[in-house]
């Protein structure tokens, strides 16, 4: 299922808003509204980029990874 601008762009201020301090917590957020539940892709794709999880772009990047896989 792919999941629109429009809803990337909503998905993205709602995980702003949380205001997440750990992948883990903002991955199962992304995941759960998006449906598709994968622990192993907190490893695979923040590995390294941890300090990141606060830059809207990033984030941006990441919902975006997620809706297209």
């Amino acid at each position: 299922m792919k999941f629109d601008q429009n809803y990337q762009r909503k998905l993205l201020n709602d995980v702003v808003a949380q205001r997440f301090d750990e992948a883990d917590d903002l991955c199962q957020f992304v995941q759960t509204r998006v449906g598709k539940p994968d622990n192993s892709v907190v490893t695979t794709y923040w590995l390294g980029r941890e300090h990141m999880i606060t830059d809207r772009n990033s984030i941006a990047d990441y919902i975006k990874f997620e809706c297209e896989r």
